[in-house]
């Protein structure tokens, strides 16, 4: 005869199936794909109470105080000429979605040499004049970093108002020993952290982080990409690492786009700091009177942001391509939309080009991966293996007419929950220059052979179940 429950054990059962439900329904209210939800409700089936927890603090995708968090919306700058359909289409797309961030006139390069980064960012902090606001994932004291610190030291001396903002995590070595920081500080200079670790684990918020890179200067010239700041991205010569640099891209621009990075960053400074960054933010800055005329649309995603413009473009990018697609990435995890639409262009004769890292900097990434990259060579795409010490850099070509560079990588927590920042371009010289940067990195890495192992294809589909959580 089965024992009845405790009366104590009663009223926990009951709180639990409670508290799944309300979890159910926030994430049916978020939209989530059936993946997602699918993997989270099989969580906290299978491990109550701690899949519960688990939830609190990690399953949140979106804000739910709205009226505390800023939400990102851009404004239309310039009436962009918009010459290529698909740039028109994302142009109408954006503005669905309150991001009406295409700009025209921009003067643009993308730097690829870690040295190069690093005197570039220097230069411009000895350039400014006014502001100096750099947003990063990673920040880390070390050469690289403090060579950065002492050169804002410098210009927060002169009277530049000079403002840091790094995530808590990413950053989590400064975050929790701010020596460093207090030259700066005495300097006039500011420093702030996304998402304080014991605040965010009380407003659920620790699953949210800020993974965006944004180096404005003077709010005329931006550096971006997916550098943060230390040794392992950029430096001088004499301090490369034993084992090398990562593999990574800054896109440099100066124009009118650097103005929709200052409003992102206005954001997330006021969001972090309940202060608003005294920059004389203009309409004034005139697009660049130069030869190429960049146009540039710039896509924020994360909580802050009005729907999924991020995800919903480059869908529509990977549906729209005719000839081929070039994929640069550090984390192969994509979701089952971005997979169908990868499967579907291969099957109607589009080329399909991705190059990973052999290893990356996350063994459960690497884990993840597996089934996916599976399916894509046995339908027909090729997945090269690039052999350095890590490959960060997160570009995408489309055909020869777009190229996608930022801050995100292709999985689950890039599209739908990190605070990220994309920028598209047209630019013809930037999309030949990064044509042949691909075939290089291409033939200096090693194709991707799946094993036959029937039991290695068993654990790589059972990995699959979990990845939407990575």
């Amino acid at each position: 005869m089965i024992e009845p429950l405790s009366p104590t054990l009663s009223w926990a059962y009951f709180l639990y199936i409670f508290f799944v439900i309300g979890a159910t329904l926030h994430m049916l209210y978020q939209r989530r794909s059936p993946q997602n939800l699918m993997v989270w409700l099989l969580t906290l089936l299978l491990l109550p109470f701690i899949g519960l927890l688990l939830y609190v603090f990690f399953g949140s995708r979106k804000f739910l105080a709205k009226r505390k968090t800023p939400e990102i919306t851009l404004d239309p700058l310039s009436n962009p000429p918009l010459q290529t359909p698909l740039a028109q289409q994302l142009n109408q797309l954006l503005k669905a979605n309150q991001i009406s961030s295409t700009t025209h006139g921009n003067l643009t390069s993308i730097h690829e040499d870690p040295t190069d980064m690093f005197h570039q960012i220097l230069s411009e902090i000895q350039r400014a004049q006014i502001s100096i606001h750099l947003q990063t994932y990673i920040f880390q004291a070390d050469n690289t970093g403090q060579a950065i610190l002492n050169a804002l030291t410098q210009k927060a001396q002169q009277g530049v108002d000079v403002r840091l903002l790094m995530d808590a995590i990413g950053s989590f070595s400064l975050y929790k020993n701010r020596s460093a920081l207090q030259p700066l500080v005495q300097a006039g200079g500011h420093y702030a952290f996304f998402q304080p670790l014991f605040s965010s684990l009380l407003h659920s918020r620790i699953n949210l982080r800020n993974h965006r890179k944004i180096y404005l200067f003077d709010q005329s010239t931006l550096l971006t990409g997916g550098v943060n700041i230390s040794n392992d991205y950029f430096g001088s010569k004499h301090t490369t690492p034993p084992q090398g640099r990562w593999k990574d891209l800054m896109l440099k621009t100066q124009g009118t786009a650097s103005q929709h990075h200052q409003c992102i960053f206005n954001s997330d400074w006021l969001y972090s700091t309940s202060q608003v960054a005294p920059c004389s933010f203009s309409n004034n800055i005139q697009p660049m009177q130069n030869t190429t005329n960049d146009i540039i649309q710039t896509i924020p995603s994360g909580p802050d942001i009005h729907h999924d413009p991020l995800f919903e473009s480059l869908l529509h990018c990977l549906y729209s391509a005719q000839t081929n697609i070039k994929i640069v990435t550090p984390y192969l995890i994509p979701d089952s939309a971005i997979m169908n639409a990868l499967l579907i262009a291969i099957k109607r004769g589009v080329k399909v080009d991705i190059i990973i890292p052999k290893k990356s900097d996350h063994f459960l990434f690497d884990l993840g991966r597996t089934s996916y990259m599976r399916e894509i060579v046995e339908t027909g795409g090729r997945i090269d293996y690039e052999q350095s010490t890590m490959l960060h850099a997160k570009m995408i070509l489309i055909d020869k007419h777009c190229l996608i560079l930022g801050s995100a990588n292709l999985d689950y927590r890039s599209l739908f929950i990190n605070h990220e920042i994309v920028n598209i371009l047209y630019s013809k010289p930037l999309i030949q220059q990064m044509q042949t940067w691909f075939t290089s990195l291409q033939k200096n890495s090693l194709p991707y052979q799946p094993n036959d192992s029937k039991l290695y294809r068993l654990l790589e589909n059972f990995s699959r179940i979990f990845t939407p959580l990575l």
